[in-house]
């Protein structure tokens, strides 16, 4: 049986002058509803992968002769890795307050290769889609090729057209946001897949998780790029499940239907130890 490894960064450190605490992870409910999903789709349970910092703090990306070596060999060519936190891939260039701190491993860089087929830029901030995935915009939505959000929360601030010197009015869109969920067959030639869902919080992650789950599964059929945008439902005030997040609003902005083409310095895996 193929099996569904998480892919987990590290909550945030309350101090950065301290390790981070092993036991804590990002997004880990989004996790496992994406699990659950991937489950009734013949996916077992696999190796919990800590994608964690080390213990200086850092947002930059390391060059790849200062990487660190993963041990993948749990993972076989039919499996997949789960990730449902936003890839920090462009963290270090941004002032955001939310930042998230990359691995600075091969395993993490080698997943960052394919985002980078997508995207220019990813952060908590700024969303910027690469020339070759805009194209898949439709003509009444081509300003969101470049998305700017709130940091005090998830919804569109500005939208931009690629290339386009004029940005939207403040608040396009009222409470909507944006939602990715990303496919990729094989990260390496011959080695395992990935599976990606994540919103630019916590919050609309999870509900974009529970949605894939009870909503919409049919869109873990797409390979490469998925865009949807999510319109929050209200709540109970102090709610005891997640349920009500089902109810959110869901529209599919584009989907790639099909990879893009991979370039041949992304067919080198990670280091073994």
């Amino acid at each position: 049986m193929a099996q569904a490894h998480p892919f987990y960064y590290s909550a945030p450190r309350r101090d950065y002058k301290r390790d981070v605490n092993f036991a804590v992870t990002r997004d880990a409910e989004a996790n496992a509803q994406l699990r659950i999903a991937l489950q009734e789709r013949g996916y077992g349970s696999g190796e919990s992968v800590l994608n964690f910092p080390g213990r200086q703090c850092r947002f930059d990306l390391l060059p790849e002769d200062r990487l660190t070596r993963v041990d993948t060999s749990f993972a076989k060519s039919a499996d997949v890795f789960v990730k449902t936190t936003r890839p920090p891939l462009s963290d270090a260039h941004h002032g955001d307050n939310k930042k998230i701190e990359p691995s600075n491993s091969f395993l993490e860089r080698v997943i960052f290769c394919q985002y980078w087929r997508y995207f220019r830029t990813v952060c908590r901030s700024y969303i910027e889609l690469a020339p070759e995935t805009a194209r898949f915009l439709p003509e009444d939505k081509q300003d969101r090729a470049m998305m700017t959000f709130y940091q005090t929360k998830a919804s569109y601030q500005y939208l931009q057209g690629l290339g386009e010197a004029r940005r939207s009015r403040r608040d396009p869109l009222g409470n909507v946001t944006a939602a990715f969920l990303f496919v990729v067959s094989e990260i390496w030639r011959g080695g395992p897949g990935l599976v990606a869902a994540w919103g630019v919080d916590a919050i609309s992650t999870v509900a974009f998780c529970n949605l894939l789950r009870y909503r919409c599964p049919e869109l873990l059929d797409n390979r490469g790029l998925t865009m949807v945008e999510l319109e929050p439902t209200p709540g109970p005030e102090r709610p005891t499940t997640y349920e009500w997040t089902r109810d959110w609003k869901y529209d599919l902005v584009f989907q790639t239907n099909g990879e893009l083409p991979d370039p041949d310095e992304f067919e080198r895996g990670p280091v073994l130890v």
